[in-house]
């Protein structure tokens, strides 16, 4: 008898540590906050807030013809956050994605972007074409030296979307996986 009930506990124990491992990412998960607006949804952990645009970042952004749909913190403000994500939608030219990325780096990546800056052309997990840039400087709005990474994408090359991760300097590395989880849950309606 004691065997048997060490075996039920053995695998309550099991069972649980198994439900303990589930990943974040899952779409039932109470951890999660769903974006869903302007065409597009996606899952952010559920201690990130929605926060006003800065007139700064919505200016820079309706330059290149792009509007800022959110802007989305891990944090109080941007004067203290630790995560910051931007959501932006506009308008493609001539079906060439490449153009409306250019406009968007021309008007708002350019301005925070001078340490360093790599392009790279990309498809996202959900089979979306994407174009990335990986880039460092100061913060357009926050004033503060930043690590960043902006994936603009598109699934009609009629509207493009663009989704701008930020840290402080230095701590970009230990979010990469949150990073990648939201991209992974990124859906254009």
């Amino acid at each position: 008898m004691n065997k048997i009930c060490i075996g039920i506990l053995i695998l309550i124990m099991v069972v649980v540590s198994i439900l303990g491992l589930t990943s974040p990412t899952t779409v039932n998960n109470p951890t999660l906050k769903t974006f869903d607006k302007g065409g597009i949804s996606l899952q952010y952990p559920g201690n990130w807030n929605e926060k006003p645009i800065p007139q700064n970042d919505q200016n820079l952004t309706a330059q290149s013809g792009f509007q800022m749909l959110n802007i989305i913190l891990e944090g109080n403000n941007l004067a203290d956050y630790t995560v910051y994500m931007g959501i932006g939608k506009g308008n493609i030219n001539n079906n060439n994605l490449s153009e409306a990325s250019d406009r968007l780096y021309k008007h708002y990546i350019s301005s925070e972007s001078g340490d360093y800056l790599l392009k790279t052309n990309t498809t996202l997990k959900n089979g979306y074409p994407a174009i990335e840039y990986v880039y460092g400087g100061t913060g357009a709005s926050s004033g503060k030296p930043l690590d960043c990474k902006t994936y603009i994408f598109t699934k009609d090359y009629k509207t493009a979307y663009y989704i701008q991760f930020a840290t402080p300097r230095g701590g970009f590395l230990k979010n990469k996986s949150i990073f990648q989880a939201i991209m992974d849950s990124v859906v254009i309606n």
